[in-house]
């Protein structure tokens, strides 16, 4: 018989020259530590960061409500102004008055429709 081992003989063989008995070392330990940090500081970030568009949406909201009040304070006086009996008063102070007679002009033609038409160019 020879003395050349077979393969079921080496099974559960340690082959390592040296065996220490030191403990490992928990590696995931700190790292999981600093994820969590890393994670605890970035939820810290989006909160501080949701505050902060929170208030500036609060500003921008203030804003367009005053400047929605101001177009309408805007709006009502220029329709004072265009008022028919504003205007009418403002007419007879300077001396404007009711026409009597009205001349109706027809509207000029338009280059287009002249030259589309060969008797417009002609005169009788």
């Amino acid at each position: 018989m020879s003395r050349t081992p077979r393969a079921a003989d080496l099974v559960g063989v340690d082959f390592a020259r040296v065996r220490t008995n030191a403990p490992r070392r928990r590696v995931w330990l700190p790292a999981a530590l600093a994820g969590a940090l890393l994670a605890a500081l970035a939820l810290a970030q989006l909160r501080i960061s949701i505050f902060q568009l929170r208030y500036a949406l609060g500003e921008a909201t203030a804003a367009t409500r005053a400047l929605h009040e101001e177009r309408s304070r805007v709006a009502a006086r220029l329709e004072g102004l265009r008022g028919p009996e504003r205007l009418a008063k403002l007419a007879e102070m300077r001396g404007f008055s009711t026409p009597m007679h009205v001349i109706e002009l027809a509207a000029p033609r338009s280059r287009s429709e002249s030259t589309s038409d060969p008797s417009a160019g002609r005169r009788p």
